[in-house]
């Protein structure tokens, strides 16, 4: 490292140190952002130094242009002083980390389960030591390591692992999208600048330092080059000012290499195309350029000039734009000449010999696009899809054939639908659509896109005719991609409504296809097109599988989703689950995604609240992880709708309203119908009735774009609380004779559970008793939000009509209940109605000063401000209120 080049840099060593020098160490990622040669390189040595100095066990990686296609290059050369303690981890993310740097054979592994055990292994050995990663030239890394670089930077505050990587100015990627702190490392100020000028060109004129100073913008490697290139012969013309300083550099290195003996020059070709940097290798490939032996001394001149420098058997270059000169400088049959040279030694490496001799030629070559598209099946036996996605597209490139080229273009985006990236994927169909495909590669190319629009309302014409593609697909044979295509149209059905001719379109070619009928896509396809018409026949399939003995984690997926979807909340909750557990075990986040998505609501409505904010929270950070945006709008929905269960109203409406936005956007009403819940439920625990009534009734108006079939099920017991409350008994009773109806169609539990509560609750008072008894007899063990509100309504029910006796215990029992599942605002309204029965009230142990709301209503108590007003401010309703306002009295002496 030049002297001089950290000169004026004590901001960001600043920086540096505050994260390496904290007591004791703590995970943290940084990311420095610049130009190329601002000084990125020479920060990372200093901290590589401080870090060491401070007991940290240092791990580095260096992102190389020409070994992006060489799968988890990256990843193998950072941990590799880790590997010997790769048995610490659990067999299935040791097999995958070793099948991925092609140590091990085995099934192929998924991508985030590589980035898992990778994270797994860092943690492991900073138990011991912690651990600094630094990772220079971030933008280089092949990418499934700048992936794992990636998700381990969001997981490091779990252990003591630094990471500071540097990327260029320019350049993208999802470290740099990952919203980690970032240091722009910029010029050195003018003071700095003619310090290095004067340490390192002291015999320029006044008028040159001033110039240079000028041009070089205060970058310290142009600091150091543009005087030895403004003496050069290779000076540009007056006047002529490079695009950018980075041009300038690049062109003043391609002039220093202008200048070698031609066997320098070949040498310093090859070196620039290979992807290891390994001398020998370098140099046998060199003497096939040649045509003559070439040993180490061919590099002297380059050793001279200060381009390179040869270390333990390795050539490297000084700096990245020292590469890129030597491009620059040579011509494009040069560079192919130089790919040939290399994959003519490469016979041992088939992989590397095969990408080599694809960059070698120009026009069509069957012969090494078929052994590129082997090249990729090898990738993908690694787990390293975007390699295997490149392999593809070079093959597309050099096929002959437009069929051949367009099918392989769409396997490619199958792939990289796998990886949830639509960029690529629509890359790819519009290449793929120029092409001429088959029948079947149309209907996979129809597939394809319909995969990403699954959240995007279409008109029933778009899922008629992908349930006509559907037809033509299984005709011709492949039942496989039939079933892909209905299972994409019936959720269009799900999200938006499409109408009943387009889902009994999708109903009628899906039971017109009895041979797949035990696939879980066909059971999901009828659920989600058709959850009330099709709600029976897809609990009796679901009934007459073996549910303990299925272990796939597609499989649970879809059957839990097709459970969810009629409303078999339990069944779901138990698939669902389970497949959580294989998604997790197998680092399948995408689709892990889903499944905790999914799992929020039946959590909810179950009354599991713990469990689904742990849900949430992950659920939708994984969306945002894996680039699945209409996912994480539906766990943000879900979401709302438990802070509404939990009582946090205000928390509940923010995010409703939030998700809304999307949700309308998109006109999705399954959305915006559980907004409406969230909504409904809010009020009611602001005792709002008035409001929460308004906003579930159009969740049941089949003419509001909230309107969904299924969803609207979930509101039919907060529909009889708003109605009743705020004098829409009749109203309220008009829609639960609907939902009588539907009842008879489906067998659905959560409708008939919520059907239980609501006819009670609506009834005439000489009716309601025996409905709530027998509600009480049903089995809803596995319902314990629905138990205990049918609990409190009739423990209510029996206060109103003097059973004092009886109704304290239904009371305590439901605030018992309430205050376990976590439901704060319903758990209050059993303490409330306890007070009017004359019982004594019991508070849950809790957090010392008391729960969240009791602070609040005690500061504006102390405040003097009237229950009303404090009710507005929370979001809680005045009884509420009343009731903390008596807990404080009696503890304190506060009035």
């Amino acid at each position: 490292m030049p002297t001089g080049v950290l000169v004026g840099r004590q901001r960001e060593i600043e920086v540096l140190t505050e994260i390496i020098d904290r007591t004791p160490p703590r995970g943290a990622v940084l990311l420095l952002l610049g130009d190329p040669g601002i000084g990125k390189s020479a920060l990372l040595s200093t901290a590589e130094s401080r870090a060491r100095a401070h007991g940290y066990r240092v791990l580095s990686v260096v992102g190389v242009e020409c070994e992006t296609t060489l799968p988890f290059a990256g990843l193998h050369q950072l941990l590799r002083p880790l590997l010997p303690s790769v048995t610490r981890l659990p067999a299935g993310q040791r097999d995958a980390l070793l099948s991925a740097f092609g140590l091990a054979e085995g099934p192929r592994p998924e991508p985030f389960l590589i980035a898992l055990a990778a994270v797994n292994l860092l943690a492991a050995a900073a138990a011991d030591q912690p651990i600094a990663i630094l990772a220079d030239d971030v933008q280089w890394l092949d990418p499934q390591t700048h992936e794992a670089l990636t998700f381990a930077g969001h997981r490091v505050d779990e252990s003591p692992v630094l990471i500071i990587g540097a990327m260029r100015t320019g350049h993208s990627g999802p470290f740099l999208n990952a919203g980690f702190p970032q240091l722009t490392v910029e010029g050195v100020d003018d003071d700095a600048a003619t310090a290095i000028l004067s340490a390192h060109a002291p015999n320029l004129s006044a008028g040159e330092r001033l110039r240079i100073r000028r041009e070089a913008l205060g970058n310290p490697l142009a600091l150091l080059e543009l005087p030895s290139a403004s003496r050069g012969s290779h000076v540009q013309a007056a006047g002529l000012r490079p695009s950018s300083l980075s041009n300038r550099l690049e062109r003043a290195f391609a002039g220093r290499i202008a200048e070698l003996p031609p066997p320098t020059r070949d040498a310093l070709l090859i070196t620039t195309v290979d992807s290891t940097s390994d001398l020998t290798e370098i140099l046998a490939a060199t003497s096939v350029l040649r045509g003559s032996d070439a040993s180490r001394e061919v590099f002297g001149p380059a050793e001279a000039a200060g381009l390179i420098y040869l270390t333990e058997g390795r050539v490297e270059f000084r700096h990245p734009l020292m590469r890129s000169g030597v491009l620059q400088a040579e011509t494009l049959v040069r560079l192919q000449a130089a790919n040939a040279a290399l994959a003519d030694i490469l016979g041992d490496e088939p992989y590397r010999r095969t990408w080599h001799r694809a960059q070698s030629i120009i026009g069509p070559d069957d012969h090494i696009a078929d052994d590129l598209e082997a090249n990729a099946s090898v990738a993908l036996s690694r787990g390293a899809v975007m390699s295997a996605i490149g392999d593809l597209e070079r093959s597309a490139q050099l096929t002959s054939g437009s069929a051949r080229r367009g099918h392989r273009l769409l396997v490619a985006a199958e792939h990289a639908f796998g990886l949830g990236r639509v960029d690529i994927v629509e890359q790819l169909l519009q290449a793929a659509a120029r092409t001429n495909l088959s029948d079947l590669d149309r209907a996979r190319m129809e597939w394809l896109r319909e995969i990403f629009n699954d959240g995007i309302p279409g008109d029933g014409r778009r899922v008629i005719e992908l349930s006509d593609i559907a037809v033509r697909s299984a005709e011709a044979g492949d039942l496989d991609l039939a079933l892909n295509l209905l299972l994409g149209a019936a959720l269009r059905c799900w999200w938006a409504d499409t109408g009943p001719e387009a889902r009994a379109r999708v109903v009628t070619v899906t039971e017109r296809m009895p041979e797949t009928a035990h696939d879980p896509r066909h059971v999901a396809t009828l659920g989600v097109a058709e959850p009330v018409l099709r709600g029976e026949a897809v609990m009796t399939a679901l009934a007459g599988i073996a549910v303990d003995e299925v272990d796939n984690a597609d499989t649970l997926r879809l059957l839990g989703m097709a459970a969810h979807a009629v409303g078999h909340e339990v069944l779901a909750a138990d698939l669902l689950g389970r497949s959580e557990v294989a998604l997790r075990e197998q680092g399948r986040l995408g689709l892990l995604s889903h499944v905790l998505s999914m799992q929020v609501m039946v959590r909810v409505v179950l009354g599991h609240l713990e469990r689904a904010a742990a849900a949430a929270e992950e659920g939708e950070r994984l969306a945002v992880e894996t680039g699945q945006p209409i996912w994480r709008t539906g766990t943000l929905v879900c979401d709302s709708v438990l802070n509404a269960y939990l009582g946090n109203a205000e928390e509940a409406l923010r995010l409703a309203t939030e998700a809304e936005l999307e949700a309308g956007r998109r006109k999705l009403n399954d959305l915006l119908s559980c907004v409406q819940l969230a909504r409904g439920a809010a009020w009611l625990a602001a005792g709002r009735d008035r409001d929460a009534y308004q906003a579930l009734r159009r969740a049941f108006d089949p003419a509001d774009p909230s309107f969904h079939q299924r969803e609207r099920f979930t509101g039919v017991m907060f529909l009889a609380d708003a109605g009743q409350r705020a004098g829409h008994r009749e109203d309220a009773r008009e829609v639960l004779a609907d939902l009588e109806d539907v009842a008879l169609v489906t067998p659905s539990p959560i409708l008939h559970v919520n059907l239980l509560y609501a006819r009670a609750v609506l009834a005439d008072d000489q009716e309601a008793e025996n409905l709530y008894l027998l509600a009480l007899q049903q089995d809803l063990s596995r319902w314990p939000f629905a138990r205990a509100k049918i609990k409190l309504a009739y423990g209510g029910w029996l206060r109103r009509h003097r059973r004092l006796a009886q109704a304290r215990s239904f009371l305590r029992a439901a605030q018992t209940a309430l205050d376990g599942i976590g439901a704060a605002t319903w758990a209050d309204e059993a303490r409330i109605e306890l007070h009017a029965a004359g019982a004594e009230i019991s508070w849950p142990a809790g957090e010392a000063g008391g729960p969240v709301r009791e602070r609040q209503i005690a500061v504006f108590v102390a405040q003097g401000l009237p229950d009303d007003e404090i009710a507005r401010q929370l979001y809680l309703s005045p009884d509420i209120v009343r009731l903390y306002r008596r807990k404080i009295r009696e503890e304190s002496d506060i009035t």
